[in-house]
């Protein structure tokens, strides 16, 4: 067993500042906006190289609880399978709330002045730590804590970057985070934008079924990225209409945290990507939708 003290040498660190300083683990879990209608998801906003990734990791939160300190140097992580957290960055706080971050939703929050440690980066996207987090608490000063959380894995390769095993297009079923997760590994991008394919939606907590047809460029890896970007295609038509009518007003109502939470999404048929494979797709697109009676039932609207 190897402990991530033994790996990033904490008291040594401390050591070399003159000052104060403490060692803080951030352990950032995934969060909802209630009032607008979204989750804020760590994997995500770190695999897009999101603006807010940093500023959230670095934030101070409600004020009910400092999260910074000029005493912290934080070492922050995101959790990438349940209960296993990757490491993402070293930072020596400057300033506690000097800095104010705007999001993608028009919300302003405070966020630390930080340096990055530059010494650590060698670690970053490779170490792995098992750690479960306690009740309403995702960052840890106590040093019996620190010392002691486990190493779960140090990857030769970034782990985003791993080569993940395709489960074959007939195992292909994924809830949104799952599918999230391993979508731009390279071994799915191979497979599945190199098909056209008719594919079913499934909303999870309504029981409604949703089928359509990828026959774009890229394939069905093309309409699911949309797809898990937005949670509908805004510019997807079918027969020169727009197919998406009714997960869009489901975004617009409930917001994308209620596709995250609640969507799975499966492949039913593929087929080639040439125009045969096209007109297939659309010809077995309407079998499958008269067989769940998605225009009835369910979200498709024509």
């Amino acid at each position: 067993m190897i402990l991530l003290n033994d790996l990033f040498l904490f008291d040594n660190l401390i050591k070399q500042y003159k000052s104060n300083k403490r060692i803080k683990l951030r352990f950032n879990t995934n969060f909802k906006d209630k009032k607008n209608h979204f989750t804020y998801d760590f994997v995500d906003m770190y695999t897009s190289k999101s603006n807010d990734f940093l500023p959230y990791i670095l934030s101070i939160g409600s004020g009910k609880k400092a999260r910074n300190d000029e005493k912290d140097i934080q070492f922050q992580f995101i959790e990438v399978e349940d209960h296993r957290w990757l490491f993402v960055g070293a930072y020596e706080i400057i300033e506690p709330k000097s800095n104010i971050h705007i999001n993608q939703n028009g919300i302003s929050f405070n966020y630390a002045k930080a340096l990055r440690l530059s010494n650590y980066d060698k670690f970053i996207d490779r170490v792995i730590v098992e750690w479960i987090n306690k009740p309403r608490q995702f960052f840890y000063v106590d040093k019996e804590i620190i010392n002691n959380i486990k190493i779960s894995e140090i990857s030769s390769k970034p782990y985003f970057e791993r080569q993940i095993n395709f489960p074959g297009y007939e195992n292909l079923s994924m809830t949104y985070y799952d599918l999230k997760q391993h979508l731009n590994n390279q071994s799915f991008i191979e497979h599945l934008s190199t098909i056209y394919a008719v594919y079913l939606i499934t909303d999870i907590k309504k029981g409604k079924l949703y089928v359509g047809a990828a026959y774009g460029h890229d394939g069905l890896y093309g309409r699911w990225s949309t797809y898990l970007k937005e949670g509908y295609d805004r510019n997807e038509l079918e027969d020169s209409k727009y197919p998406n009518v009714k997960l869009k007003e489901l975004v617009t109502k409930e917001g994308l945290s209620y596709i995250q939470d609640n969507f799975k999404y499966t492949i039913l048929e593929i087929f080639p990507k040439t125009e045969i494979g096209k007109q297939q797709a659309l010809l077995r697109e309407t079998y499958w939708k008269e067989v769940f009676m998605t225009k009835t039932f369910g979200y498709n609207a024509n």
